[in-house]
């Protein structure tokens, strides 16, 4: 069996989960099946971590202006090439996008991560009958979603056939040997990612306003690529917030790391994701988790009584509340997470994915 792993998501993102869901897929499976990512042009740092079972021709720090489309048609093409020579039996689709590869006689699979865009077409200034993946789902002979909750708005959005679909959760390592964890946190609450549209950082900011004791005894620090914003900065001010103790920084994935190990809990409150890799990789870590009670985050954390309701900033506070300022809960969060990712190893994503590769060349899908 020969698996190929296409470009797409290798050309989008220089670091990020989908990127790095594929990476460690295609290390898993090496160990018992022929698979390749097959990425001519890119611009992603996790291809760093493959020494092997990689097609790489050009590595890029960024895409140069105006080339996008250029590099994208090079990407295509040469992939094509390189495909009709290795035969795969399964091109697997890393992210949407409306190539055929007619030529190569291989069944084209597509993950569906979340259906954020069509759940909130108006963040993104689009009407509601907006199906920005209509094209891809079309020229997908099976699709793996991240959750259950994806693969039902799946059929709700777009009447999507079931049967040819398959739910293989996200994996993520075991980051710390449980001895290690550190159990004597700092004072301070993380964020992780985006704060952009649904990923609801405006609620967050006003359940603070609720309890601003939380913001005396404890920071709040925002890590990812995106700089505080104007909006960001009126809205704090607005609120009365203590604006020294709202931090905004970026860095790489030890700096990362070393904030899941330290922090008192990360503060999770999107109101949609299709699993949520921030949670699962800060279980790993023994950091406690405190999330939106949207049901894929659920599928992955199994917390739904440390949940609050993202729409409603009093219970995000109260919930925040409840849990950081009492011992007994922040160890059992860190003792459940630490427990609930043994569950999820990329091992078990692998089998899982496999196991759909299987079915669908059997055609028992």
């Amino acid at each position: 069996m020969k698996i190929a792993f296409d470009y797409s998501i290798f050309m989008i993102q220089k670091y990020g989960g989908i990127s790095r869901y594929f990476m460690e897929l295609s290390k898993a499976l090496s160990q018992d099946i022929n698979c390749k990512i097959i990425a001519p042009i890119s611009i992603n740092g996790h291809l760093n971590e493959v020494n092997q079972n990689l097609f790489n021709l050009k590595k890029l720090s960024k895409i140069p202006p105006y080339s996008t489309k250029l590099i994208t048609y090079s990407n295509f093409i040469t992939s094509s090439i390189y495909m009709n020579l290795w035969k795969p039996d399964i091109i697997h689709k890393t992210y949407f996008n409306d190539h055929h590869y007619k030529s190569i006689k291989a069944k084209k699979i597509l993950n569906v991560w979340d259906l954020s865009h069509e759940i909130y077409p108006e963040l993104y200034s689009k009407n509601k009958n907006w199906r920005p993946k209509k094209k891809s789902l079309e020229l997908a002979d099976h699709v793996i979603c991240s959750s259950h909750k994806t693969k039902n708005d799946l059929e709700k959005y777009y009447n999507f056939d079931l049967n040819k679909t398959s739910v293989v959760y996200q994996g993520v390592n075991q980051s710390i040997n449980p001895k290690n964890v550190n159990y004597d946190k700092k004072k301070y609450l993380l964020y992780v990612g985006s704060r952009l549209k649904y990923k609801n950082f405006e609620n967050l900011l006003r359940a603070l306003s609720i309890n601003k004791q939380i913001l005396d005894d404890f920071q709040l620090i925002c890590f990812g690529e995106e700089k505080i914003n104007q909006l960001e900065k009126d809205l704090i001010k607005s609120l009365g917030l203590n604006e020294k103790n709202i931090l905004f920084t970026s860095g790489n994935d030890q700096k990362l790391h070393e904030h899941y190990l330290n922090a008192t809990a990360l503060i999770y409150p999107s109101k949609n994701e299709g699993f949520g890799f921030p949670p699962l990789e800060a279980m790993s870590f023994g950091c406690p988790v405190i999330s939106s009670n949207n049901t894929a985050i659920l599928e992955a954390t199994n917390l739904p009584e440390y949940s609050f309701d993202p729409e409603l900033p009093k219970d995000i506070a109260l919930k925040i509340e409840n849990i950081i300022y009492s011992k007994s809960n922040i160890n059992f969060l860190i003792s459940h997470g630490l427990e609930r990712i043994k569950e999820l190893s990329w091992k078990k994503t692998s089998q899982d994915a496999l196991n759909v590769y299987k079915k669908i060349l059997n055609k028992l899908y």
